[in-house]
């Protein structure tokens, strides 16, 4: 078991949810801002946000590789959704509306948004902005998706959706063996979430997918960081402001 202080992150109707582990036991946090959490003294974070944005056709080739290696390797294509351009990303952040934000992403990239990818676009960019200015915080902070790393858990294609109770049931059944008791763990988690009373929490929205989600993260962070590995295999895709491209998984086999 590695001693690091690690969690697993997820967006969450307004905050992060994080699941942090210092030892056995899941203590869940709401942030306002994922920096907040890193300067709490997180020694490694798997977050379910794109990291490493495109800002041409270069860079998005390169994104859209890492991004088909995640569908391929998840088995659940319409959960990977295409990522914005850096500038969409800035100019949603600052609070600009979704015909503002697509122009400027058709202009970058020569395609439109979806309003899926509209609506995470600030979160996005909260996270590339704190990520340029923290160039040691690249190797720790890292890109996940959480049917990707469900799927390496549990070591065969997932059934069911998760947000249905058979496929939350289906993701703790992956959870076995790489967390002590992990029915245990999201009744927790789900626990201290109902009694939390800060201001962020009640401005929170988060769902019982979003805390599986997060506890799927954290349990694949707590491998030590030499066991991880990333997706598309080999490569060594970074933006144009050198952050790499790549999503974090563990598996006993690679997937892609």
């Amino acid at each position: 078991m590695t001693p690091d202080t690690v969690a697993g992150v997820d967006w969450a109707g307004g905050a992060w949810l994080a699941v942090v582990f210092e030892d056995d036991e899941p203590e869940p946090r709401l942030e306002r801002d994922l920096e907040a959490l890193w300067n709490d003294g997180v020694d490694r974070m798997l977050v379910d946000v794109p990291i490493g944005l495109p800002h041409d056709a270069e860079t998005l080739a390169a994104r859209e590789a890492v991004d088909s290696a995640a569908r391929s390797a998840a088995e659940r294509p319409s959960s990977v959704f295409p990522v914005p351009s850096r500038s969409a990303c800035e100019a949603a952040t600052d609070g600009a509306n979704y015909e503002t934000v697509n122009e400027r992403n058709r202009a970058d990239l020569d395609k439109g948004l979806s309003r899926q990818s509209y609506h995470i676009a600030p979160a996005v960019g909260e996270v590339d902005a704190f990520l340029r200015e923290d160039e040691a915080a690249r190797e720790r902070i890292l890109e996940a998706h959480p049917e990707v790393c469900f799927r390496g858990l549990n070591g065969s294609p997932l059934e069911h959706s998760k947000t249905g109770a058979p496929g939350v049931g289906e993701r703790l059944g992956a959870l076995d063996g790489h967390l002590d008791d992990p029915n245990a763990a999201l009744g927790r988690v789900c626990r201290v979430l109902s009694e939390a009373q800060s201001d962020v929490a009640v401005a929170a929205d988060p769902t019982v997918d979003d805390a599986v989600d997060a506890l799927g993260l954290a349990a694949v962070a707590r491998r030590p960081l030499d066991e991880l590995r990333f997706l598309p295999e080999g490569a060594d895709y970074r933006d144009g402001e050198g952050i790499p491209m790549r999503m974090a998984y563990w598996s006993a086999e690679r997937l892609d």
